[in-house]
């Protein structure tokens, strides 16, 4: 027999209990080996705590009652049975485990035997808490087996949150790297408009280029003066519910892009008397906070563009002013030369137009501006564009319009833009030089007859006066004053003395034919005032208004005294 065999021979044979007992230990370990492999490899809280709480009655006899995770401001509860599902039961159980120490201790579960919390713990501080129950109380090796368990679980539970927590961060630099590099070739694309000089088209072109969106851009007015679609599709005039002025106002005030309607907008006003929109149209609402850094880097150079055409304009409008004051004077030295530097021909035939605003409603500055932004057809002058000729005279503006502008509707477009209660006069064809000082005084009655006129219109051609024309063209104004004197010097007396309105009331009364009812309306007053007023004038005048030749000379007189109103306001 060898050395060997008779040592191996000489070594007791364990005993039956203690090899199981051995094996069972064994494969206790081998089974929390794999299964804190298994853990480790899981991403996400329920898979892991799934394993953890599943492998318990296969390790020790015992079961697993719930697991509480603390969450944000509150706490999640994995319940796999009964005894923690009711908000009671959970309340107890929470009270107790508040009372007990960070590694855990018994507690007592209704239904219960025997009832213990394993603390989940991490390198940093406890994860949450593994409450296990069993029929009887488990033996210490056991007991080790579910401390080893809850330790394994709370590490891998630690891992997955350090693992998402990474993810986030390398999720978010990610976005962070994007949205940087979308913001970077947002300001070189508009970097390279504003210094290749693109205006307005070239800042449309650009938004709509880097959002897919359809881009305009308005004046304070709501005209479109620039706009980019697919298909070179114009983009049409915005329509907001609430008022124009109030939402320019406060999109000004946010200094941020907002929403009107299906528009993205933001405001920019580099001067007080200039307003630029610019605008993306988003009826499906898809635009995010790219296409808001694209707007805020479009309307910057929005605003160098429309501070520098300020400039322009504001140095065009002086020189402009300069030479519609030289005209209408009579001093039209170097004209034609000084208009060819405006942009301006000034041997085609003109006409001159003046404006009256009621000072009430809109200043006269503010008209200017709105005069000037109609007839340059957008913000200030538009590129290429001639600025006006215009001049402030009082509370009147003075404008030299092409006698074919002033033939159009550009009239009503000016009488818009200024103020329903503007007032326009238009004076006869300037074919010369020597014709703008005569067109300029013209245009002065036809305004005087247009603010006393009841016309709705407003606006008044020195070429329609008729018996007007005639009269205000008399040589002599003395005859002119001792006709209307004649015919009405009772009743201008009277109206001057009692403050009435009777010179208007025969004035509209001849007017209409003698018709009382239409008189009424046109006066908005009552028919029997009216019948009051006549009979009053007969009585004063001593005249018989049912006398044609009498109807004809009192209002031929009343137009008389109309013009020598308008010709003695100008």
């Amino acid at each position: 027999m060898t050395a060997s065999a008779i040592r191996t021979s000489s070594l007791p044979e364990p005993a039956p209990d203690v090899e199981v007992y051995l094996r069972e230990q064994l494969s206790n370990v081998r089974g929390l080996l794999a299964l804190s492999m298994l853990m480790t490899e899981r991403r996400h809280l329920d898979e892991i705590l799934h394993l953890a709480t599943t492998a318990i009655p296969a390790l020790v006899a015992a079961r697993a009652v719930g697991v509480h995770v603390p969450f944000g401001d509150g706490a999640r509860w994995h319940a796999m049975r009964a005894a923690v599902e009711s908000p009671a039961n959970r309340a107890d159980i929470l009270s107790q485990l508040q009372r007990l120490p960070r590694n855990g201790g018994p507690l007592q579960i209704s239904g219960e035997p025997w009832a213990w919390a394993f603390g989940l713990p991490s390198p940093v501080d406890q994860i949450g808490t593994l409450i296990v129950a069993a029929d009887t109380a488990p033996s210490d090796d056991d007991m080790l087996v579910l401390r080893s368990l809850a330790q394994q679980t709370g590490i891998a539970l630690a891992n997955a949150r350090l693992h998402a927590s990474h993810k986030a961060t390398n999720d978010q630099l990610s976005e962070t790297v994007a949205a940087l590099r979308h913001t970077t070739a947002i300001h070189d694309r508009f970097t390279q408009v504003a210094l290749a000089g693109g205006g307005y088209q070239g800042v449309v072109d650009a938004l709509f280029e880097l959002t897919g969106l359809p881009a305009a851009i308005e004046d304070g007015n709501g005209h479109v003066i620039a706009s980019a679609s697919p298909l070179a599709t114009p983009v049409r005039r915005a329509v907001f519910n609430t008022k124009r002025e109030a939402l320019i106002q406060g999109a000004a005030t946010s200094g941020r892009p907002m929403r009107a309607g299906d528009r993205l907008l933001t405001v920019v006003r580099p001067h007080p008397d200039v307003v630029g929109v610019l605008m993306l149209v988003d009826p499906s609402n898809l635009a995010g906070r790219q296409e808001e850094v694209a707007l805020e880097h479009g309307v910057t150079v929005l605003a160098i563009e429309l501070a520098c055409l300020h400039g322009l304009a504001e140095t065009e409008l002086r020189l402009g002013r300069n030479l519609v004051a030289d005209l209408l004077q009579g001093q039209p030295d170097d004209a034609v030369a000084r208009a060819q530097a405006l942009g301006h021909d000034l041997h085609r035939p003109h006409r001159v137009v003046v404006l009256s605003v009621d000072a009430r409603h809109i200043s006269a500055d503010d008209a200017l501006l709105r005069v000037r932004e109609t007839l340059s057809g957008g913000l200030t002058a538009r590129p290429g564009a001639p600025s006006p000729l215009l001049m402030q005279s009082g509370h009147a503006v003075v404008a030299l319009v092409t006698a074919k502008a002033a033939d159009s509707d550009l009239l009503a477009s000016l009488q818009r833009d200024a103020g329903r209660k503007t007032r326009i006069g238009v004076g006869g064809v300037c074919r010369s030089f020597e014709d703008f000082p005569r067109s300029y005084r013209e245009a002065q009655v036809a305004l005087r007859l247009a603010q006393s006129s009841r016309d709705s219109s407003g606006i008044m051609r020195y070429d329609d006066l008729g018996v007007y024309q005639l009269l205000s063209e008399v040589a002599d104004p003395r005859a002119l004053d001792t006709f209307v004197r004649t015919w009405l010097g009772t009743l201008i007396d009277y109206d001057v003395a009692h403050g009435s309105d009777l010179i208007a009331t025969l004035t509209t009364y001849l007017d209409v034919g003698g018709n009382y009812d239409t008189t009424a309306r046109t006066l908005t007053i009552g028919r029997s005032t009216v019948r009051y007023r006549i009979r009053r004038i007969q009585e004063l005048s001593g005249l018989d208004l049912s006398d044609p030749d009498t109807r004809f000379q009192l209002q031929l007189a009343a137009r008389a005294w109309a013009t020598i109103n308008a010709l003695t306001a100008s």
